[in-house]
């Protein structure tokens, strides 16, 4: 084996590891209770101006304003939950909510739902834990994290939001539990940003995405223990890395959707089953130095189907993965596959350098 083939192994073995949730200091213990009654024209906006910090505001009702939280530690619950209390915003061009600065808060049990533009903006290093909340038919994104915030979201519903249901941006991000219905992609991973997905429920048109450079969005069904299914089933895109960032389904076990990985980017499949590529039958696609690379994953096998590489990528299969269907190459495109590898019947590896063996 070459030395090229060996940095591979090595590469491999260091990344297909679960991604542990950093720890967030916990929201400080409100020292003062706001209540807010929306349905009788309150304001949460007088009461973030007028409170002091520490503080929690209880919001009955949906109040249609733009809350701007500014480094103070304001948290957020709905006194009836998420069906009946929550936040619209009243202008198109600015977020029902936006956090931002030296906020270490709580949000739960709201609705940020039917604004006409994004719903939630948490950004400049906010600290943020929401829960139980859902962000459903906004006009553009459900939650944008961004400028170095940190996000951990638990039991979040996201529904119908088109430009993207999660968008992050030189942040960091993880839903646990949460679900993730039509719209825009499921989360958009940008510049740097670590996004992931932990036993969570994807439908719609697009999974994961991660691009420009050292992007990284996960999807993972086997680093946490809990009830709620963990499953990937788009249309389109279940992952997508694109130039110098990674998209990854870690022990994702049965999957639909299609892969891309193009200008240097990657896609890994670590116990990840793919069982068709996409609806209109569109084939993987690996390009412009893009790699997609496959691996088992303890006991859960990975299954790869028909893949086109093209210009200097690489598709590579480790371990007792299995392909289905074929890899094309073209234009220096390359294959490498363990002898372990299962070959499935009518499958194939044409035009590749290495003819698919290492």
């Amino acid at each position: 084996m070459s030395r090229s083939l060996v940095f591979v192994c090595l590469l491999i073995t260091a990344v297909a590891q679960a991604l542990e949730v950093p720890r967030m200091p916990t929201a400080p213990r409100p020292a003062l209770h706001v209540t807010v009654n929306c349905n009788q024209h309150e304001s949460i906006q007088a009461a973030v101006d007028a409170s002091a910090a520490p503080v929690e505001i209880l919001i009955t009702g949906v109040c249609v304003e733009n809350v701007l939280i500014r480094n103070r530690d304001v948290s957020l619950r709905g006194a009836q939950g998420p069906s009946l209390d929550g936040i619209r915003s009243a202008d198109p061009a600015t977020p029902a909510l936006t956090v931002r600065g030296t906020v270490i808060a709580a949000i739960s049990d709201l609705s940020f739902s039917a604004s006409a533009g994004t719903a939630v903006a948490i950004r400049d290093g906010a600290r943020i834990d929401i829960a139980n909340s859902r962000f459903e038919n906004n006009g553009q994104d459900g939650l944008s994290v961004d400028s170095r915030a940190f996000v951990r979201g638990e039991s979040l519903t996201f529904t119908g939001n088109p430009g993207t249901n999660t968008l992050t941006s030189d942040a960091q991000f993880f839903c646990t539990a949460c679900d993730f219905n039509g719209g825009g992609a499921a989360a958009v991973s940008l510049r740097g940003s670590i996004v992931s997905l932990l036993d969570s429920a994807v439908t719609g048109d697009a999974g994961i995405i991660a691009t420009e450079v050292g992007a990284f969005a996960d999807f993972d069904c086997a680093s946490l223990e809990t009830s709620h299914p963990c499953s990937m089933n788009v249309a389109g895109p279940a992952a997508v890395g694109a130039f110098s960032s990674t998209a990854r389904l870690f022990g994702a076990g049965p999957f639909f959707g299609q892969l891309i990985a193009d200008d240097r980017g990657t896609v890994r499949l670590d116990g990840a089953v793919q069982r068709l590529s996409s609806v209109d039958g569109q084939p993987n696609i690996a390009d412009n130095l893009g790699e997609i690379i496959v691996s088992p994953l303890s006991s859960s096998p990975g299954l790869v189907r028909t893949t086109a590489a093209a210009h200097f990528a690489r598709v590579v299969l480790t371990g007792n993965t299995t392909l289905s269907g074929s890899i094309q190459c073209s234009g220096a495109a390359d294959a490498f596959l363990d002898p372990t590898v299962i070959r499935l019947p009518g499958s194939s590896v044409t035009g590749c350098d290495h003819g698919g063996v290492r």
